[in-house]
């Protein structure tokens, strides 16, 4: 949807999820060209932004985001998003080396993992423990 504004008073986009907006500007330096600044928010309220000289390549450049993004695993203890990764077995060995306890949660396109990581004893306890 074309807007005449895309950031509120505060600097942030008021794209609603699952939305576009977008705005056309001419740039100083090429004063007598159109470019599009794109914005669209994911339902998950992920922000994709662009700037392209016309409105079908800045949806092509979402199309394409879109397409890796469903490709791709996010991990999540509790609501704390830590990272993307580009298979479950690279995510797991993640949380498993990351030294977090919790619920981890993993999401990815039709895929959904959640499982509680509890403290482990450091291992000068493991040694003393075994020593005795």
């Amino acid at each position: 949807m074309k807007t005449n504004n895309l950031t509120n008073s505060e600097g942030s986009s008021v794209c609603a999820p699952g939305k576009e907006n977008y705005i056309t500007f001419h740039p100083a330096n090429y004063p007598d060209q159109t470019f599009y600044q794109y914005d669209y928010r994911h339902s998950d309220e992920e922000l994709f932004s662009t700037i392209a000289p016309n409105l079908e390549e800045c949806r092509s450049h979402r199309d394409k985001w879109l397409e890796e993004r469903s490709r791709m695993y996010r991990l999540f203890i509790g609501f704390r998003k830590l990272g993307e990764f580009n298979s479950i077995l690279e995510t797991k060995q993640y949380a498993n080396n990351s030294g977090l306890t919790g619920v981890f949660n993993l999401m990815g396109n039709n895929y959904r993992d959640r499982w509680y990581a509890f403290r482990q004893p450091d291992e000068t306890k493991k040694k003393e423990n075994y020593n005795r």
